[in-house]
């Protein structure tokens, strides 16, 4: 019989079902002689989330405190025996007092009134006190003369079953606990002081009395807060700061708001410099600190009023703000295209896609036929010149240029195309003036390109609204003085489903985007967001490598040109999925051949041993069998494609 490491299936079930913690439970490898993978950062078993790889090695979890498994999950690690129930401290918290002495330890928690599920172990006097503590919390530590007692709070974990690195299991004094019991702040704070006034022998790593202090002066320093403290429209105020408060728009919510959905940051905490706004509501995410203040009425620096009768306007001088009758506004002229269905004349249009995906050759592609006015994939263009800010790559891009003419055999000369070989920086002023004075004395363009906006914008943060949009409000300006429509090729984020890279605000802001998705050679241009057109255009295209020459040194120079094709992003992401090589068809047919024997999955262990049997391998040859090791490989190619799934230790065939 397999020996029992971690939590029963009765534990898990319990932490789950009974005392609610499914979101919040992970996996730790509880077997003190598992086997760490040569590939992991884990430096010891048993204390952080972990799980076995297909080598039956242990690897820490990725991105483990943004996990939220759900039932189904937990009933597959609970299936493990090896695996003890780790729980994050999101809203269930611990007080672990890790004092080797017994009679300190028992010192400590019989100053804590209030009485807390104890997790212990019988080798140790250490031990740690849970309770539930809504709010946003960081770690605390206080120093005793004999250990510390640390508060795990937001981004920690503790193990709650399963057996210690030293042998022991873990239990809770009196049996499982009937609930964790909540704490109100003021509770909590009364027992961290208690604890800090009777054992700490140097100060507390928290200090609330200075940091109220040092918010209470961000506070009165930031007119925005000033404001909305003096108006009463602050519902609560967070420890680090932060003030929740009532959405300016919450007319406009389609669903209730909770009393953390809007948040505003005064300059200097939260790691925000001049303030941040944020309301997690869908119709509010592209919300910035401009519009707060704009709807505040504090838009101007100076804050000046702007109430009372409007300065008069000169006789016969047209009116700066015109009101137009509705059947007038709308026999106006249709929207105007650069490219049409593509490129629309406005101000800010985003392409983007992964690092490798061609999207500077596709925006080439697409800006050349703009400077020749010549039709791109038979859609008409509105021929214009071209300014092309090569903010990284530059030396690359001249090899581009000379295959794009190469190509369409055109002398670059006649190419209305200017380029900036340098990274201005748009969270500059000076710098965008200085831009803008370039461009003027080349001509106003039709189309300015920023290549890429992260070189553009340095040292900013992009995922921060005030940042990108600080960015985005020079690329207005460049737009507002040129006319010309500003193009910003940027990058994808981690899960490319979400779209580009940083600040969501970015494609609300956007009045065109077009994303790169690429497999192999394949690649495929999509509108994925038009204002004035249809944003479900597809363009598939190929790169074709081209020689321009040789250097100095006799190495070849190349550089490539964009082929187009029919090819769509379904083709495209079918293609990424199919099998690589004979192995992985391999196990694609015996997983087919099992799964339809049972219930459409099949053990790990039973689909490798088939594999490899029937992999052909000589034992007369000497070599090392390694078999086993390539159907492994195999199946980790076709998990990380999407066309199998594990669970539980188990293998399902995904649908194709």
């Amino acid at each position: 019989m397999t020996e029992r490491y971690g939590a029963s299936p009765e534990e898990w079930a319990y932490f789950s079902q009974i005392l609610g913690l499914t979101e919040d439970m992970l996996p730790v490898v509880s077997n003190p002689n598992a086997r760490i993978s040569p590939n992991s950062k884990m430096k010891s078993l048993g204390k952080t989330p972990s799980m076995y790889n297909l080598r039956n090695e242990v690897g820490g979890i990725r991105n483990w405190t943004d996990q939220r498994p759900n039932q189904s999950t937990i009933d597959a690690w609970s299936r493990e025996p090896d695996y003890g129930i780790c729980i994050q401290t999101r809203e269930v918290r611990a007080l672990d007092v890790d004092i080797a002495d017994p009679a300190a330890a028992e010192r400590v928690t019989h100053k804590i009134a209030r009485q807390l599920p104890a997790r212990i172990r019988t080798n140790s006097s250490k031990c740690l006190l849970a309770f539930r503590l809504s709010g946003d919390y960081a770690k605390r530590v206080i120093r005793t003369a004999d250990g510390i007692i640390e508060f795990l709070a937001d981004g920690q974990q503790f193990i709650a079953c399963g057996t210690h690195p030293s042998g022991a299991r873990y239990e809770w004094e009196g049996g499982l606990p009937d609930e964790f019991p909540t704490l109100t702040p003021e509770e909590f704070e009364s027992i961290w002081s208690t604890l800090e006034r009777e054992f700490a022998v140097e100060s507390s790593t928290s200090k609330p009395s200075t940091k109220k202090q040092v918010l209470l002066e961000a506070h009165r320093a930031d007119p925005i807060a000033r404001w909305l403290i003096e108006n009463d429209q602050v519902i609560s105020q967070e420890r680090d700061g932060r003030l929740h408060v009532e959405c300016p728009w919450s007319g406009e919510h389609t669903t209730e708001s909770a009393e953390s959905s809007t948040t505003y940051f005064p300059a200097h905490t939260g790691g925000y410099e001049h303030g941040n706004f944020k309301c997690l509501h869908a119709h509010c995410e592209h919300r910035t600190v401009h519009d707060l203040r704009l709807h505040l009425g504090l838009a101007a620096d100076d804050f000046d009023d702007i109430s009372g009768e409007p300065a008069p306007v000169p006789a016969g001088a047209p009116p700066r703000f015109e009101v137009v009758p509705a059947h007038l506004f709308a026999s106006g002229k249709p929207p105007e295209w650069i490219v049409q269905g593509v490129l629309p004349q406005a101000a800010l249009a985003v392409i983007f896609g992964d690092s490798g995906s061609g999207k500077t050759f596709a925006a080439l592609d697409l800006i050349g036929a703009v400077a020749r006015g010549t039709p791109w994939r038979n859609r008409h263009t509105r021929q214009g010149s071209i300014v092309y800010v090569c903010a990284e790559g530059a030396g690359g891009f001249r090899n581009r240029l000379k295959a794009y003419a190469r190509q369409h055999e055109i002398d670059l000369a006649q190419l209305p195309i200017g380029v900036v070989g340098d990274a201005p920086n748009l969270m500059a002023k000076e710098d965008v003036k200085a831009l803008l004075a370039s461009i003027k004395t080349f001509g106003d363009p039709l189309v300015i390109v920023m290549d890429t906006f992260a070189q553009v914008m340095p040292g900013a943060n992009e995922n921060a609204g005030e940042d990108v949009g600080k960015a985005l409000a020079h690329c207005k300006a460049l737009h507002k003085h040129t006319g010309a429509l500003v193009v910003l090729i940027h990058h994808s984020g981690k899960d490319a489903s979400r779209g580009a890279r940083g600040w969501s605000g970015l494609r609300a802001a956007a009045d065109a985007e077009i994303e790169i998705v690429r497999s192999e050679h394949d690649r495929v241009a999509t509108v994925t967001k038009l204002k004035d057109g249809e944003d479900v255009a597809e363009f598939g295209f190929k790169l074709h490598k081209i020689v321009l020459g040789m250097d100095e040194h006799g190495e070849e120079v190349s550089s490539c040109i964009v082929e187009h094709n029919d090819r769509s992003v379904r083709d495209v992401k079918r293609a990424g999925s199919e099998p690589k090589g004979a192995n992985e068809r391999l196990v694609l047919r015996l997983l087919h051949d099992l799964a339809s024997l049972t219930d459409g999955s099949t053990e790990i262990t039973t689909l490798v041993t088939r594999v490899v049997g029937e992999m052909p391998f000589d034992e007369q040859s000497g070599k090392r069998d390694r078999r086993r090791e390539v159907a492994v490989r195999a199946l980790e190619s076709l998990r990380e494609a999407g066309r199998i799934a594990l669970d539980g230790g188990r293998v399902t065939l995904c649908d194709a």
